[in-house]
């Protein structure tokens, strides 16, 4: 809902709110049944549609959420590469992007992109197997 509300309603114009307008969205919700956004589908099954559409021949899937859609897609297996971005503020609290509990997991670095304002994205592979905890 906050990036439908921040996409739809920017007076940004430019490739990246024409491209967040037009791409096809999954949106992983226990709440929501229907989105009035463009190209929205609405769904409680998430790490089953994910598994569908990994698939089906296509393009890549991205997921933009939380912790714990990301864990609860760890947990099936449907995770090939986690891409963070890491950005210079300490909050002080907040939610661990990696459940306690969570198995353990090798992660694969493969790329490094440090941007001008002091942010790094991280991109890794995750491996296939998890590792005993």
């Amino acid at each position: 809902e906050g990036m439908k509300a921040y996409w739809t309603s920017t007076e940004e114009e430019g490739e990246t709110k024409a491209f967040m307008n037009g791409l096809p969205k999954l949106v992983a919700s226990r709440s929501l049944t229907a989105s009035d956004w463009n190209n929205t589908q609405v769904t409680a099954d998430i790490a089953g549609e994910i598994a569908r559409r990994k698939a089906a021949p296509g393009k890549d899937i991205y997921v933009f959420g939380s912790a714990e859609l990301l864990d609860s897609l760890l947990r099936e297996g449907l995770v090939d590469e986690i891409m963070l971005c890491v950005v210079p503020v300490v909050l002080g609290a907040g939610t661990p992007l990696f459940k306690p509990g969570s198995a353990r997991r090798k992660l694969a670095l493969t790329q490094a992109r440090p941007l001008s304002n002091g942010a790094v994205i991280l991109n890794y592979d995750v491996a296939a197997e998890a590792l005993a905890a």
